[in-house]
């Protein structure tokens, strides 16, 4: 073998060494030789109710622990909580073993079953840190050893009985969940816990302080878990309170996406998949109805009343709504009902209208009167069928509408505006030609000094021929062209000038000539008699030159507005307009 095989062997070996050996290398467990501190042991104790014992032991190489901290959460879903807690540590040293004490007597109760979470982290004299990856486990009724037996997605748990009471168990409440589900739609979909306490002294010490002494059962969706009492195999609460509590375990994981449901569906809902009603529930329904003092729905749509009798009162009616409801609109109507309110964009009373036609207060009066009961709702408010439902809301919603006057305003202004525009600019065209019109009737009166001085003067705005369309020369100005001296004329001899034509006219002072175009003036011709003719008149250039002014002054004769006469005033001096 060549000495370059051997060359290219050995970084083939030294490449495969890396491959395998470096992740291994600078793995976590490698890295953890750079912290000092370990925990080496730690432990969790539950003392249902009153209390959990939390204990940690750990070391350290580079100092004495000082501080040692731990944070416990507990996911009560669906909202959780985290607390925090400082251990003191009287001897710091390098070896320790710390313990915490926490109470969840009173205030802090937590039910069986609820998840907890918890870590530790520590600060050694050498400012170093550790934090201990987080433990977690499940509270439980320490009270009782259990035994437990599971089928499918249901576990059952019992205590004090033996085995074969537990088998029975199992079987009667799988046996219940499947006839829950036929009623339903649809089955469990996670795992679930059925705790069963063999007395109700047992049962209600798993309850929170303060609970109800009616309760007879508890279910908690958010934790999957369901508590009841049985006493034996013949116990009526198999029939009566497990289906109840197996009903809200299934009926939630049906609607879980959805939003929550009013408490007199939900209670009503597992009433009625009872295998066992008692005649006293009966009996106070029909009490409560013979009086006429039904709760209204509203009442018990978040929670029952706190008073057993009232509470019994609620249980019953609601009960009888969802017996009602079943029967009025049909099992697979209420599957579909119940499977629309898994939707989260809807709420109860949508889903109500959509699957069954009508909403809450519509079902209730509708209720209550096949119960023989006073309506609830305004003659105009019933509705017989879901179509009359949409109908009467159409007004409501149309009488409503405050976009329709915006709407009518603005539509209004889009059709008159541009007819008052069309308007405008057909005013202001036939008042621009009645200028040009004027203007060129008094144009063949101005001499060739004049019309040269007054194009001069135009020179500095625009062209002169712009504004002065040509007209005949044997034009007469109109009535309202009509101008007047600055002041009254004296009476004067008959001038018979006229007959010579090398004679001149006396010289007069007249105002200047009003015009209504843009940035022109001109001469005006003076008063003269009836006979005399406007081809004959000459004014002189003098006149012209003291009118119009010096090309370094820029006056002009001052612009009078269109068709108005100026009577007895004074010649006034004014810049041409811009």
């Amino acid at each position: 073998m060549s000495l370059r095989s051997v060359y290219l062997l050995g970084l083939l070996l030294l490449f495969l060494c890396g491959f395998f050996f470096l992740p291994v290398a600078f793995s976590a467990k490698a890295f953890a030789a750079s912290d000092p501190i370990a925990v080496t042991s730690q432990s969790d104790v539950v003392h249902f109710p009153g209390s959990i014992d939390f204990a940690m032991s750990a070391r350290d190489t580079a100092g004495s622990i000082t501080e040692a901290t731990i944070y416990i959460s507990y996911k009560d879903s669906p909202s959780s909580f985290e607390k925090e807690h400082s251990v003191i540590i009287n001897r710091p040293a390098r070896i320790v073993k710390v313990n915490w004490h926490e109470d969840t007597s009173g205030n802090n109760f937590h039910t069986p079953g609820t998840p907890v979470e918890y870590n530790w982290v520590l600060h050694d004299s050498a400012n170093n840190y550790h934090t201990e990856s987080s433990k977690d486990f499940k509270t439980i009724d320490t009270r009782y050893s259990w035994q437990h037996l599971s089928q499918g997605l249901l576990q059952v748990g019992w205590y004090n009985r033996p085995p074969n009471f537990g088998q029975a168990l199992l079987k009667r409440a799988n046996d219940s969940i499947n006839q829950i589900s036929q009623k339903l739609g649809g089955g469990l979909l996670h795992p679930i816990n059925l705790w069963v306490y063999a007395s109700n002294q047992d049962f209600h010490g798993a309850l929170a302080p303060g609970s109800y002494e009616w309760v007879g059962g508890e279910a908690h969706p958010a934790l999957e878990e369901a508590f009841i009492s049985v006493i034996d195999e013949n116990d009526d609460t198999l029939l009566r309170d497990m289906p109840h509590e197996l009903t809200h375990l299934v009926f939630h994981q049906l609607i879980a996406q959805g939003q929550q449901a009013p408490t007199w569906f939900d209670e009503g809902l597992a009433v009625y998949n009872q295998l066992f009603h008692e005649p006293e529930m009966r009996f106070r329904f029909e009490q409560a109805l013979s009086k006429k003092l039904l709760l209204h729905l509203n009442d018990i749509s978040d929670g029952f009343p706190s008073d057993g009798d009232q509470a019994y009162l609620a249980y019953a009616q609601s009960w009888d709504l969802v017996a009602y409801m079943y029967t009025t609109f049909g099992q697979d109507k209420m599957k579909l009902f119940i499977k629309k309110m898994n939707d989260p964009e809807s709420d109860f009373n949508e889903d109500l209208t959509l699957v069954l036609g009508q909403d809450q207060d519509h079902l209730e009066n509708q209720w209550l009167l096949h119960l023989g009961q006073p309506s609830i709702l305004r003659p105009d408010q019933l509705t017989p069928t879901p179509q009359a439902l949409v109908q009467t809301r159409q007004p409501q919603s149309s009488t409503t509408d405050s976009t329709a006057p915006v709407f009518i305003t603005a539509g209004s202004l889009l059709i008159f505006l541009p007819i008052i525009g069309i308007v405008v600019i057909l005013v202001y065209q036939r008042r621009k030609r009645q200028q040009a019109l004027f203007v060129g009737t008094a144009q063949p009166f101005l001499s060739p000094g004049q019309g040269m001085i007054q194009a001069h003067n135009n020179a500095y705005f625009a062209v002169p021929s712009q504004y002065r369309p040509s007209m005949p020369v044997n034009a007469f100005p109109t009535p309202h062209q009509s101008v007047y001296p600055a002041q009254s004329a004296q009476p004067q001899q008959p001038d018979l000038s006229w007959q010579n034509p090398a004679s001149s006219y006396p010289l007069q002072t007249y105002m200047q000539f009003p015009s209504f175009a843009p940035e022109q003036a001109f001469g005006v011709p003076p008063a003269s008699s009836p006979t005399q003719s406007f081809a004959q008149w000459q004014p002189e250039a003098s006149i012209l030159s003291k009118e119009v002014g010096s090309e370094n002054t820029g006056s002009m004769q001052v612009p009078f507005g269109p068709f108005k006469e100026n009577v007895n005033q004074q010649t006034q001096k004014k810049a041409p307009q811009e």
